[in-house]
C-alpha cells in the first residue's frame, strides 16, 4: 500500500520546553509522541496567516485580550512587567501602564468592562476599570500559581501550569470549582494563554506550538490547533503565547514572548490521507481466460464531508469510466496484468495493487490470500469485533511459528491474538477491540501484524466509539 502526499498541510508536533527540567519533561512525557498517540481521535486544525502586523519585540506576551478595535496585553519578567493598550494593526502601543518592579505580570482577561490580571508568584491578582486610564481600583490575594486567565458569563477561569483550570469569584478570586483537563483520557499540563473563543477554552501549552480546544464544562479537549511553524516567520521572540479573538470580525490574533509579529490566522482542518482498508481480492488472484472478476476496496475518510474518487489504472493505463469502489476486471488471453486502485479526496490519496494472473484451471476465477501481503482485516472500520484473515506459507517443516499481534500508533503492544505453529494455508482469528487485560483500547488507529517465517507484515486497523 502506497501513500502519495500532494500538498504540505500535515505539520509534525514538535514540543519544546523552556522554563521546566529535563526531568520534569520525561516524568511527565512532553513530547510529540504523547500528542500523537492522541491525534487517532482528536481533530487537529492547521492555520492560514491573513495578515502579520508588528509586535513589540521588548514585550514579554503573558495576557492577550481583544475589545473594541484595541489589543490589551499584560506582559510579564520581574521588574519589566506592564499592562499595555494596543493598535494591533501597527503595534503602536497606545497606554503601558508600569507594574512595581516586584511583580511578574501575567494572564489578563476583560469582564464587564473591568481588567483583571494575575501575577506569578506574587499572589496577588489586579482589577483595572478605566480601560484609558488603566486605573487600578483593586488588589486582592490570589492563591495559585499565576499562569492563563479567560472568564464565562459567570466566573474567572485560570490556569496554574497543572491539569487543572479553576473558576474563580471574579469580586474576591475565591475558588468556585476546579476541573481537570483531558486528552484522550490522559491529564493534559501546561495550559498557559487562555481565550473563551465561541464557547470553547483555546490554551497556549507552554512551550509548544500546540494549542488545546478545550470544552469549558468537563475539561475534555476537543480539538488542537497546530501552529508549528509560525515561528519560523518572526525574528526575534521565544515560545508562542497569546491568544486574541475579535468577535465582531471574527479574528483570530495570536503571538508571543518578545515576538517581532502578531498574527491574524484563519483556523483550518488538517487534511488528512483516505485510507484503503480492505481490498477484496485482497492480493494476487488467479482469473480464468476471459473471466470477469469484480473487483472492491473499501476506504476510510477521516475528514467529514470529503467526497472520495477512485481510479482504477490497468497495467498504466487509467480506465475513464471507473471512479467508484468496485471494478469490474475482464481477464485477456494470455496476460499478467497489474491493476491499481486510487482513492483521493482531491489533496491526498492511498492506493492498492493487484497481480492478476491467467490460469487455464477455469473461467470462474481462483481468489487466494498471497503469504506476501499484510493481513486482511474485515470489517475494517469496526466498532466491537473483526476478523483478520492470514495466509501461512510453506516452510521447512510441516509447521511454521506464526505471530499475529495488535499494537497502537506509538508501537506499545496491545494484545497478541496468535502465537502459535501454525500449518501451512489460510487462517483467521477475531480480535474484539480488547487489551491483553480484557478491557476494552479507546478509539483510533491501531496496526495488526503478522510475523511468519522472518518477515513482518502489517494493516492498520481502525476501531469506532
Amino acid at each position: 500500500m502506497t501513500r502519495h502526499r500532494t500538498a504540505s498541510v500535515i505539520r509534525f508536533l514538535v514540543i519544546l520546553s523552556c522554563c521546566v527540567p529535563a526531568w520534569a519533561i520525561a516524568v511527565w512525557g512532553l513530547g510529540s509522541r504523547d500528542f500523537n498517540a492522541r491525534l487517532a481521535s482528536i481533530p487537529v486544525y492547521g492555520y492560514e496567516v491573513v495578515a502579520a502586523y508588528p509586535h513589540d519585540t521588548d514585550a514579554f506576551t503573558q495576557g492577550l485580550y481583544y475589545k473594541d478595535g484595541f489589543l490589551y496585553e499584560s506582559t510579564g519578567l520581574t521588574g519589566h512587567s506592564t499592562v499595555r493598550k494596543v493598535v494591533p494593526e501597527t503595534g503602536e502601543v497606545v497606554k503601558i501602564h508600569y507594574m512595581p518592579d516586584v511583580f511578574f505580570g501575567e494572564g489578563l482577561t476583560i469582564r464587564d468592562d473591568a481588567i483583571h490580571q494575575i501575577t506569578y508568584r506574587n499572589y496577588t491578582a489586579f482589577t483595572y476599570v478605566e480601560l484609558d486610564t488603566f486605573a487600578v481600583v483593586d488588589s486582592l490575594h490570589y492563591a495559585l500559581t499565576g499562569w492563563g486567565l479567560t472568564h464565562d458569563d459567570t466566573s474567572l477561569i485560570a490556569s496554574d501550569g497543572s491539569y487543572r483550570l479553576y473558576h474563580l469569584d471574579p469580586q474576591t478570586y475565591e475558588e468556585i470549582r476546579r476541573l481537570d483537563v483531558t486528552a484522550g483520557g490522559e491529564l493534559q499540563r501546561y495550559m498557559n494563554e487562555m481565550e473563551m473563543i465561541q464557547g470553547s477554552i483555546y490554551a497556549n501549552i507552554y512551550g509548544s506550538d500546540m494549542v488545546a480546544i478545550i470544552v469549558p464544562e468537563t475539561g475534555v479537549i476537543e480539538g488542537w490547533l497546530d501552529l508549528e511553524g509560525l515561528r519560523d516567520s518572526i525574528t526575534t521572540g521565544s515560545v508562542l503565547n497569546g491568544i486574541a479573538w475579535d468577535p465582531d470580525n471574527s479574528r483570530l490574533f495570536v503571538t508571543g514572548k518578545n515576538w517581532s509579529h502578531l498574527f491574524h490566522i484563519r483556523v483550518e482542518p488538517i487534511n488528512y490521507p483516505p485510507e484503503i482498508v480492505w481490498s477484496d481480492p485482497p492480493a494476487e488472484f488467479c482469473a480464468g481466460p476471459d473471466s470477469a472478476v469484480a473487483l472492491a476496496v473499501s476506504a476510510v475518510d477521516f475528514n467529514a464531508g470529503d467526497t472520495l474518487d477512485y481510479t482504477w489504472t490497468i497495467n498504466g493505463l487509467v480506465d475513464p469510466a471507473a471512479h467508484d469502489s468496485f471494478y469490474v476486471y475482464s481477464s485477456p488471453l494470455p496476460a499478467v496484468d497489474t491493476i491499481v486502485v486510487e482513492v483521493s479526496d482531491g489533496m491526498f490519496s492511498d492506493s492498492n495493487s493487484w497481480i492478476a494472473t491467467v490460469s487455464t484451471a477455469g473461467a470462474e476465477g481462483d481468489f487466494k490470500i498471497s503469504p506476501g501481503t499484510p493481513p486482511v482485516v474485515r470489517p475494517n472500520p469496526f466498532s466491537l469485533s473483526t476478523t483478520v484473515y492470514f495466509s501461512v506459507p510453506k516452510g521447512a517443516g510441516p509447521t511454521q511459528e506464526v505471530e499475529v499481534s495488535v499494537h497502537d500508533v506509538r508501537g506499545r503492544s496491545v494484545r497478541a491474538l496468535v502465537s502459535a505453529q501454525l500449518e501451512p494455508g489460510e487462517h483467521e482469528v477475531v480480535w474484539d477491540a480488547t487489551d491483553r487485560r480484557g478491557e476494552r483500547v479507546c478509539a483510533g488507529l491501531y496496526f495488526i501484524t503478522l510475523s511468519v517465517g522472518g518477515e513482518a507484515l502489517s494493516r492498520k486497523a481502525a476501531v469506532l466509539e
